[in-house]
């Protein structure tokens, strides 16, 4: 972005014109004329799509006076402040080094938590948003550099935190989701982190395998797997070079209310959970289902054994239990029957043919059951497709509660 283009997005008029229609139709905007013909209009119409994508997880940066959101394919990537408050919890640091700026989030919660730090960002423009903002908010404490964190790093004087967000490299297979796969790459870096500090921050998306991260990644001793709004967001791994390397990380799932305090946690060891005692039974009469990080995490037996509950099957991860459980993390249900999975059955209790359907260790996807069924989504009746222990391939009618 250009110096004169940067200065007429801070415009009083043009910040206004911003705010005033954030809750217009962009295709709309799009179509008509700017109000005065010098106006970077484009711009501005991505702002107002940024500041909408940025409503929900960036909340507090919308009255900012001045404040200019990055593109919004980078806000739809960005770590939540939630989610971010929680990060910045982990480490006691005074100084950090961020290596993938993209959103600025996680620095700035370091930086509010009075940190100082630098933050890297490849995009010239990117950096420039960033380097406004920085200063905006938080003068003086946050430096930004324009390049790529691997040649970079090496120049860096050592610090507390290393944060590092690996983006997925142009050109690696679709539906692979592996470290090589990330933008810097971290395994090649590590020597150099290991100059620069004791901690690294390594974030990564849901979709990679914790257990085969375990094994290429050294000096693990904390994973996170992080829930916002009923969707795991992030998994975490905290890098300790002075770690003992024999000991086993500690997992940690947990759920975020929007400040980024902690709603539920369960923490456990790969072999507390291979150890932990597992009881499974028929459907009792409350269902509980746990939620995607703790899903995500794998903590299946202990999940049973912490909250008093009993497995739909082994490989059922449903749980059931006489009574409600209050405190379990995720959705909860009361029971109304169990159902045979066929259409006459599932209508003679619902004769709209209408329900949420999920499948947990069922052999058929919940668009083919669907489809089978003849059901409707949505209303306030939930079907559970799913295998008990004994084999049985069944549905499970329930209710929230």
């Amino acid at each position: 972005m250009s110096d004169d283009r940067f200065r007429s997005l801070l415009s009083p008029e043009v910040q206004a014109f911003i705010r005033a229609h954030e809750g217009d139709d962009i295709a709309a905007l799009a179509l008509k004329k700017p109000p005065e013909p010098d106006w970077p209009y484009r711009d501005m119409l991505e702002q107002i799509k940024s500041r909408r994508k940025a409503a929900d997880k960036l909340a507090a940066w919308l009255d900012i006076p001045g404040f200019l959101f990055p593109a919004p394919d980078t806000v739809e990537q960005a770590s939540s402040l939630a989610t971010a408050r929680y990060k910045a919890g982990l480490v006691k640091a005074h100084r950090f080094t961020d290596l993938t700026g993209g959103s600025g989030a996680d620095s700035w919660i370091c930086a509010e938590k009075g940190a100082s730090g630098i933050v890297i960002e490849r995009n010239p423009e990117s950096a420039a948003l960033l380097a406004h903002n920085f200063k905006l908010t938080h003068p003086g404490r946050v430096k930004v550099m324009t390049g790529n964190a691997e040649d970079i790093l090496p120049t860096l004087p050592r610090t507390d935190l290393i944060l590092i967000d690996p983006q997925r490299r142009e050109g690696s297979k679709r539906g692979i989701f592996r470290l090589a796969d990330g933008s810097p790459h971290i395994l090649e870096l590590l020597p150099a982190l290991r100059d620069k500090t004791r901690y690294v921050l390594l974030k990564t998306a849901p979709l990679l395998d914790i257990t085969q991260t375990l094994e290429v990644l050294p000096c693990v001793r904390e994973v996170h797997v992080l829930e916002r709004s009923g969707e795991c967001k992030e998994v975490l791994y905290l890098i300790d070079f002075e770690s003992d390397e024999a000991a086993p990380p500690v997992i940690t799932a947990a759920s975020l209310a929007e400040d980024g305090t902690n709603l539920h946690t369960i923490s456990f060891t790969t072999a507390e959970e291979e150890n932990a005692p597992l009881t499974t039974v028929a459907p009792a009469d409350y269902l509980f289902e746990p939620g995607p990080a703790f899903m995500k995490a794998g903590c299946f037996k202990l999940m049973a054994a912490r909250y008093g509950l009993a497995k739909l099957a082994h490989h059922t991860h449903l749980y059931t239990g006489a009574s409600p459980c209050p405190d379990f993390p995720g959705r909860s249900f009361k029971i109304a029957q169990i159902l045979q999975a066929r259409k006459d059955a599932v209508k003679e209790v619902l004769p709209a043919l209408k329900a949420n359907l999920s499948i947990r260790n069922f052999p058929a996807s919940v668009e083919d059951l669907r489809k089978k069924l003849s059901l409707k989504d949505g209303g306030d009746d939930y079907l559970f497709a799913c295998t008990l222990e004994n084999g049985e391939k069944t549905l499970i009618h329930a209710r929230k509660f």
